[in-house]
């Protein structure tokens, strides 16, 4: 039998997969990232998007543009929310007098609208820089603090004064609750300002099977403090999150759901910056390591996080020291203060 160039080196592959006793996952996409990484390479299998581990659309591969981060309001005078549907991941954030805001994340799909957009906090670019040497952020305004941090963490700011063009206000909502920004056509923008436009870093890890040992989980309420709790039920092989005990929906009818869950426990202490109405802006420390549960497949792994600095990547970890795997999806990351909150599984 005889072999092309192509397939001569195809084989060498797979021989010192083998050799690793992992030869045969190479071909179901499940070897280990390096040598996966090859075996795609070698055989032309699409790349995966970097932030859910999914194909963008069968056959193709990962979109070759930036994570673009979106600051989202979360109260009763926002709702219903516009595009956290489209983002592949979503953080919330504990921000003054104890309610939450979202930081969505778009990179293997855009959204032409996303909403309501308010301003910066400094757990943003804190979240941020792990995913970008140069990471892009929408945002309404922020406190001249606040805008320092983004600007010493080397964030390119996209807000209504500095990227007009992207940005809607919706005359049937109440400002400030109705700025709406065009997330598609902030790519456009930052194309043209020549900034850093390569992939993001790959800060979860995916696989289809389910880290060990994993319990059975149902119900999740996160709270971040007295004025706020996060509910999700497990449903229909999905995350659902809950308002008011019943799906959370967005303006177009659909249900808010995600197929990871990580309850990440944060230190959270109080700073000098005080928003309009005097309330103190929390300072979230993401460095260093805390208690963290992963919930997938409406199953729970627990075990902690560790991030040595800033520029580090967040590594979450089961209690033996095994990374511990994302289900292929999207993610919904609850960064909880370990000094107010409160996690209960059901």
């Amino acid at each position: 039998m005889r072999f092309t160039s192509r397939g001569k080196v195809v084989i060498g592959v797979i021989a010192a997969a083998a050799v690793a006793g992992v030869g045969m996952l190479a071909f179901t996409g499940h070897a280990p990232g390096p040598i996966q990484d090859i075996v795609d390479k070698v055989t032309g299998a699409p790349s995966p998007c970097p932030l859910t581990g999914e194909l963008r659309a069968p056959g193709k591969d990962a979109p070759d543009r930036p994570v673009f981060a979106v600051k989202v309001e979360n109260s009763d005078d926002a709702y219903p929310l516009v595009g956290l549907d489209r983002a592949d991941v979503v953080y919330e954030e504990l921000v003054e007098g104890g309610i939450t805001r979202f930081v969505a994340l778009y990179q293997c799909h855009e959204a032409t609208r996303v909403g309501p957009v308010r301003s910066a906090r400094t757990t943003d670019p804190k979240i941020l820089v792990q995913y970008s040497d140069q990471p892009l952020l929408a945002y309404s305004g922020a406190q001249l603090r606040v805008t320092k941090a983004v600007d010493k963490a080397n964030i390119v700011s996209f807000t209504e004064t500095s990227a007009n063009d992207a940005y809607t206000r919706d005359d049937q909502r109440v400002m400030p609750h109705n700025l709406f920004v065009n997330e598609k056509a902030l790519s456009r923008l930052a194309k043209k300002q020549g900034v850093d436009l390569s992939q993001p870093r790959e800060v979860f890890t995916f696989s289809e099977d389910v880290p060990t040992p994993a319990k059975k989980t149902r119900t999740v309420d996160a709270s971040f403090s007295t004025a706020h709790t996060a509910e999700w039920r497990w449903a229909k092989g999905r995350w659902v999150r809950l308002l008011d005990g019943s799906p959370m929906q967005l303006e177009d009818g659909t249900t808010v759901t995600t197929d990871n869950l990580v309850i990440q426990e944060v230190a959270v202490t109080t700073s000098t910056i005080l928003d309009p109405a005097g309330y103190p802006s929390p300072t979230v420390d993401l460095t260093g390591t805390g208690k963290a549960w992963i919930l997938r497949d409406g199953k729970r792994i627990a075990g902690h996080w560790t991030r040595s600095s800033l520029g580090d990547l967040t590594v979450f970890e089961t209690k033996a020291g095994d990374r511990i795997d994302l289900a292929p999806g999207t993610t919904f990351v609850e960064l909880i203060p370990k000094e107010t909150g409160e996690v209960t599984f059901g």
